[in-house]
């Protein structure tokens, strides 16, 4: 069965705004929303892009000849746009942020380090930058997602490729719910290279959910409002309890994929992405305007945002686009024409 015309673009790019807008209180020094008694909003939107993600990843990987060349379009996605921002936060806000000699900084062999370490998923910051700001020794807390988001690549491809069939899916799905319940009741956590396994976990269950209710589309389309409903009931059944931490986080995902699957997109329609970009610049663009430009939370907001857009939109242009061939691109397009999968959209910022 063909998927038909989505909103998906436009849902990603809202979830994006989504982290901007509670991450905005986090750095002004205020309490972010929470949503349901649950978790904050910002939290919210990293479900939705893992369900976005898993949704696009069977038919992405099935369209790709291998396992090599499906994680392939996906460093050619990621990376770029990771490894400049990383050379900005560290080489040009280090530089300029820096308590001691900027010369020394920028030519020491530490800082090296620190900007490899920051594209490779082992560091997210420069030690000693923003010390003094509300919201201290913090340049991107966005990017903590990303090697979650690549161990989920690593995962389910692996999986597909022994098993290319929903039933591979399924056991992650509930291997996932089952991990998700145990970490969150007990407490224990164990992290493996920057990976920590609780939200591994539950991260796991928005992008196995998003890639089941993907394979699945053709039994439950037909009755999606209803599934809706009984998931907006669910949420609100179990707000507060602990098992809002697995049952939310696939009601998130179920209102997620129908929602993107119910409407047409009529502005982006596959013609840009620039919510990556947003999702690894907003942090410190909103870090720098709260600290030094305009203290007032509505003021530094507004300021903020468009200097925002216009970082998303540069990476998207510069950076990110001219990594991806004009035949990957040209075939993305066709999916996106066509309503299936593709690559480009399935990459979350993220």
């Amino acid at each position: 069965m063909k998927h038909r015309e989505n909103s998906f673009d436009l849902v990603r790019h809202f979830a994006a705004l989504l982290v901007f807008y509670s991450h905005h209180y986090a750095l002004s020094n205020r309490s972010e929303p929470v949503l349901l008694h649950w978790d904050t909003y910002g939290f919210i939107a990293v479900v939705i892009f893992f369900t976005i993600s898993g949704y696009f990843m069977p038919a992405s990987f099935n369209s790709s000849k291998n396992f090599i060349e499906f994680m392939g379009k996906r460093c050619r996605r990621i990376f770029p746009g990771l490894i400049a921002c990383s050379f900005i936060i560290t080489y040009i806000i280090g530089g300029i942020f820096i308590e001691t000699s900027r010369w020394d900084y920028i030519t020491s062999s530490w800082t090296l380090k620190t900007f490899i370490m920051g594209f490779s998923f082992i560091g997210r910051t420069a030690p000693g930058i923003f010390s003094h700001f509300k919201y201290p020794n913090a340049v991107d807390g966005s990017l903590w997602t990303l090697p979650i988001e690549f161990a989920c690549y690593l995962i389910f491809s692996t999986a597909l490729t022994f098993s290319n069939n929903f039933k591979a899916i399924l056991a992650l799905f509930l291997i996932s719910a089952i991990s998700t319940s145990v970490l969150f009741a007990t407490g224990l956590n164990y992290s493996f290279y920057a990976v920590p396994m609780n939200y591994l976990s539950i991260f796991g269950l928005a992008f196995t959910a998003g890639a089941l209710l993907s394979m699945t589309q053709h039994h439950w389309f037909s009755m999606r409002w209803r599934i809706v409903l009984i998931s907006a009931v669910l949420l609100e059944i179990f707000s507060g309890r602990p098992e809002i931490e697995v049952i939310g986080t696939i009601c998130i995902s179920v209102i997620t994929v129908v929602i993107g699957t119910s409407f047409k997109d009529k502005f982006i329609k596959g013609k840009f992405d620039i919510s990556y970009g947003i999702y690894i610049y907003a942090f410190p663009i909103q870090q720098l305007v709260i600290n030094l430009v305009a203290h007032h939370f509505w003021l530094s907001m507004l300021i903020s945002l468009p200097l925002t857009l216009l970082a998303g939109y540069l990476s998207y242009r510069f950076v990110e686009k001219p990594f991806l061939r004009k035949k990957f691109l040209r075939e993305e397009a066709s999916e996106i024409s066509d309503g299936q999968a593709s690559t480009l959209v399935a990459v979350t910022p993220i």
